[in-house]
């Protein structure tokens, strides 16, 4: 994964759910690895708001009580995204408080559940004034919400 530079050519945001496929190593973990090697090989450099720590830890934290991952693995899978990942993702550069009210705009006139959603397109809708940039996900309903709501913002919508 490639960090930030005056010469990358875009950046790319990641949802959660492509590194907690990675780090959880669910069955579309090959996909999400290839994307972001795919990335990395354009030299697009990798951006992520906060909420991105507390959905993976969640959603990891879920699969253990699920017993769909044992103990071992998801202690590596917590390791993996501390220290694997996170180094070379970027938090918005203008922080996350500057992301709130246009993330709240795009949640609007959806359930609670998409709340981060907009975090994560308002971040792209961002990054898109000073270049190319994606939303880089597994998740389908993203694709309408920025649809509706930040049509400027390109997802790449992985096949699960």
């Amino acid at each position: 994964m490639s960090q930030p530079t005056q010469s990358n050519a875009g950046a790319v945001v990641i949802d959660a759910n492509i590194l907690i496929s990675i780090c959880s190593q669910e069955p579309s973990e090959a996909t999400a690895r290839a994307a972001l090697a795919d990335y990395t090989a354009r030299n697009w450099a990798f951006y992520a708001p906060s909420v991105i720590l507390t959905e993976v830890l969640f959603a990891l934290c879920r699969k253990l009580q699920a017993g769909i991952i044992d103990a071992a693995t998801y202690q590596k899978a917590v390791e993996d995204f501390n220290l694997g990942f996170l180094p070379a993702i970027t938090p918005p550069p203008n922080g996350d408080a500057a992301l709130l009210v246009r993330a709240e705009e795009i949640r609007s006139g959806y359930s609670c559940l998409h709340s981060a959603d907009g975090f994560y397109i308002a971040l792209t809708e961002e990054l898109a004034k000073s270049g190319a940039a994606e939303l880089l996900t597994f998740d389908k309903r993203v694709v309408n919400v920025a649809a509706n709501n930040a049509p400027s913002v390109k997802v790449n919508l992985l096949p699960s």
